[in-house]
């Protein structure tokens, strides 16, 4: 009688094809969560190319040089970071940044900044805890020599927030707990947060609200600041408080911000609104731009106008045509 023999099962086409198939899935969806910093309960890194930089917002700044201020000057960067925020101030005596969008945008951001001959901050003004605008933050921390970091009294369980506490513990950098009234000075820009006034449940409503002021210039930086906050804003600083020749429209022009009462209060000549082109949220909202246009105010907007740049000297704000 014949022996059996052994025969080793070769895999099947089928079968290689499937684990195939669950290997690039899974490749997938670990650039996702990394990307788009999705709370997963799981920090996941993808090292190495991450596939979703195809999909990143595209810039237009390696053909731009932003001008670096001469003395008495102060330049207001508006960056086109898509759905998100990041504001550049620079002065001849400093710079400050305003929030670092999701960090998708991480190496737009990055070469903004070295282009405009940014390598060090002497504030990181963190409004609040969301990845659309703590999203790099920790990369700035470990990349930028950063003098203080001014933040929100309000802690948040995501991933992206527990990075930014990690920087934040490898940094020097002196840690300011936003109050209402706080006055910081970058040259001779004077800072005055006016809000949060009080504390909220809402991350949003946490916002820091700045007033920058130069001279006779001024503008109003609100994070994503909604409606309660504006109003008790409102109700604790005097009226004249709030006038500036440009506002940053809060919540990238979301209904939930820019109430008629704020908008009056601050009464600008100069809206910016930054948002993503084609955003899933809809921002800007019709109302809120319909509001602005109602008083005649200028609208420029990151998802249409790209980087938006304006600088004063004290008397005049002056758009700042991009030099290519």
């Amino acid at each position: 009688m014949a022996k059996k023999k052994n025969r080793r099962h070769a895999r099947s086409p089928i079968a290689i094809a499937v684990s195939i198939v669950l290997i690039l899935f899974a490749y997938v969806f670990c650039c996702a969560v990394d990307f788009y910093n999705i709370d997963i309960g799981v920090d996941i890194k993808v090292p190495g190319y991450n596939v979703f930089e195809l999909f990143a917002p595209k810039q237009t700044i390696e053909n731009e040089t932003p001008t670096v201020p001469q003395s008495g000057e102060v330049y207001f960067h508006f960056i086109d970071v898509g759905q998100g925020d990041a504001i550049l101030v620079t002065t001849p005596e400093g710079n400050m940044l305003i929030d670092t969008s999701v960090s998708g945008v991480r190496k737009d951001l990055d070469l903004y900044l070295r282009g405009a001959g940014v390598g060090t901050l002497k504030y990181l003004v963190l409004t609040h805890p969301d990845a659309d605008h703590i999203g790099n933050a920790d990369y700035i921390i470990d990349n930028y020599e950063i003098e203080n970091i001014i933040m929100t009294d309000r802690a948040a369980t995501s991933k992206t927030y527990e990075r930014l506490l990690d920087a934040i513990e490898r940094s020097t950098a002196n840690v300011i707990l936003a109050e209402a009234g706080y006055k910081f000075e970058l040259g001779c820009l004077i800072n005055t947060i006016l809000a949060p006034v009080k504390k909220y449940d809402d991350s949003n409503e946490m916002s820091i609200v700045i007033k920058s002021v130069y001279g006779n210039t001024s503008v109003m930086l609100t994070g994503d600041a909604e409606r309660e906050s504006e109003a008790d804003a409102l109700k604790k600083w005097s009226a004249d408080t709030f006038k500036c020749d440009i506002l940053k429209v809060g919540h990238h022009g979301s209904t939930s911000s820019t109430t008629a009462n704020f908008l009056n209060a601050v009464d600008p000549d100069i809206a910016i609104i930054s948002c993503g082109e084609d955003n899933t949220y809809g921002h800007p909202h019709d109302e809120i731009v319909e509001r602005l246009e109602a008083k005649g105010i200028k609208i420029y907007r990151t998802d249409i106008d790209g980087d938006i740049v304006f600088k004063t000297d004290g008397k005049e704000f002056v758009f700042v045509e991009p030099t290519t």
